[in-house]
């Protein structure tokens, strides 16, 4: 009896120890449950003021340089190619034949309408001096003018289908592909090398609204390129956007003759406009999601607000504020990601 009840006891001690650490180990789960409040925690932000900073009148945008033509070399007629006198890395003129289809057949009928047109032109002059003569009829004349007339017609003909296979490039440049060789079977379209222009190559920038009024079809800007950081090369506007797009910039094409650049090297275009002012300026850092949609955070006190702003022209690595601030305001130039509109801070002034 003793002895069971000692058991007993013992039994409930250990539930009553499980119960006990079960509670325990509850209670720190609880507390783990609780949503800390962090609005009242600064978040760490480095900040600059907007002020007025030189503008030397030169616009300088990034842009890739890309290819003005690119053409596929393709045959009109059905034969197979005889001679085909390019290879990758061949450089050709525009209207230069390089290649032909077998026309041997075509040349033989040539031939062979040539000879008819000798016999059927005597055969017109004799009927002609007949009837003249009131010894022919006025139907054989006409009849041998139509033979002598038709097979003109071939000639010419032939002579066209003739030309028709000689393969001709479309443009002066290099051949970057070949895709068939002599002796291949060819159908109309089939497209038998590809060539792209070397030496005339294009940019395109976009430019701002304040800015794209002073340039003009013609006007040249200076391109450079870390691959030749000691050369410039000269770019001639040969296109500018009626319409601009949603951030009031508008697309500029400029041309550039070189053979020392190629399509897709990355350079900058820098236009002189000549005029030199004073404008409102942050850091491009300041703008918490770019220029297509242009905020940023303004401090005042110890909390970031957010701001709308209007910007203009990229200086370097600064932006020109059109509209929203004013000099002295106080913007945030890092941490924005951790901030919500009202947040806390606590700053470090860059100036």
């Amino acid at each position: 009896m003793k002895k069971s009840f000692i058991i007993t006891l013992s039994v409930l001690a250990v539930i009553g120890a499980i119960a006990f650490t079960l509670a325990k180990n509850k209670s720190k789960i609880e507390a783990n449950k609780v949503v800390v409040d962090r609005s009242i925690i600064p978040v760490a932000v480095s900040t600059t003021k907007a002020d007025f900073q030189p503008y030397d009148g030169k616009v300088n945008l990034p842009a890739n340089l890309e290819l003005t033509n690119e053409a596929t070399i393709a045959i009109g007629v059905q034969g197979k190619i005889e001679k085909l006198a390019i290879e990758v890395g061949s450089r050709v003129s525009k209207g230069q034949v390089i290649g032909q289809l077998d026309a041997k057949l075509k040349v033989i009928n040539l031939k062979a309408n040539e000879l008819a047109l000798e016999k059927l032109e005597k055969e017109y002059q004799r009927n002609s001096d007949l009837f003249k003569g009131n010894a022919g009829t006025e139907l054989s004349v006409i009849n041998a003018k139509y033979d002598v007339e038709n097979t003109r017609i071939q000639i010419e003909q032939t002579k066209q289908q003739i030309a028709d296979g000689n393969i001709i490039a479309p443009i002066s440049g290099v051949v970057t592909s070949r895709k068939l060789m002599a002796g291949e079977y060819v159908s109309p379209g089939t497209v038998i090398a590809t060539v792209v222009d070397d030496i005339h190559l294009k940019t395109v920038v976009f430019v701002n609204e304040k800015d794209v009024y002073q340039l003009k079809l013609g006007q040249t800007a200076t391109i450079t390129s870390d691959i030749f950081p000691n050369k410039n090369f000269v770019g001639t506007v040969k296109f500018i956007s009626p319409k601009g797009d949603e951030n009031h910039n508008y697309r500029v094409e400029l041309q550039l003759n070189t053979n020392q650049l190629r399509a897709g090297t990355y350079v900058m275009v820098s236009f002189d406009l000549g005029h030199k002012a004073s404008v409102l300026q942050i850091p491009k850092l300041a703008l918490v999601e770019g220029t297509k949609n242009p905020y940023v955070y303004i401090v005042e006190g110890n909390v970031a607000k957010i701001q709308k702003i209007t910007v203009g022209r990229e200086i370097g690595e600064n932006i020109e504020v059109v509209a929203g601030l004013q000099a002295g305001q106080e913007v945030v130039t890092s941490g924005q990601i951790n901030l919500t509109n009202g947040s806390k801070i606590s700053k470090t002034t860059n100036q």
